[in-house]
């Protein structure tokens, strides 16, 4: 019975990971920057309660951070990768709630829905795949 080697071996594909993670980085740390300017493209009227300060709180930094380390390696830290998808699930799922709720309308809610898609799918395309040994 042979061990099972995680992940792919070729150094392309973890190229194209760590490429799609340093991304995802930039788009949270752009976030963040918005969070921190609340210029125009972010027009935050109130913050109402625990969860609208927890919005606004810089979360997105703390991700980007994790991201920008796990693009070192995305084999070994593949859970980070997971996150990361899963963070586009969310994302997704928030620009749909706001949309339906009115909070957003169709072209403030686009281009985030856009970007989580393609990174979602980027992510998934190139995701560690467990193969078998030598």
């Amino acid at each position: 019975m042979s061990a099972r080697q995680l992940g792919r071996a070729n150094a392309a594909s973890q190229a194209r990971l760590s490429l799609i993670l340093l991304l995802l980085a930039g788009w949270d740390l752009l976030a963040f920057l918005l969070e921190l300017t609340n210029t125009r493209l972010l027009a935050i009227g109130t913050i109402d309660g625990a969860l609208g300060a927890r919005s606004v709180s810089g979360a997105t930094a703390v991700l980007a951070i994790a991201y920008a380390y796990a693009a070192r390696n995305p084999l070994r830290y593949r859970f980070v990768v997971w996150l990361a998808s899963i963070e586009q699930l969310v994302a997704l799922f928030a620009c749909a709630f706001h949309l339906a709720r009115g909070d957003l309308g169709v072209t403030q809610a686009t281009l985030p829905a856009l970007v989580a898609v393609g990174f979602l799918v980027a992510l998934i395309a190139n995701l560690p795949r467990q193969t078998e040994g030598p």
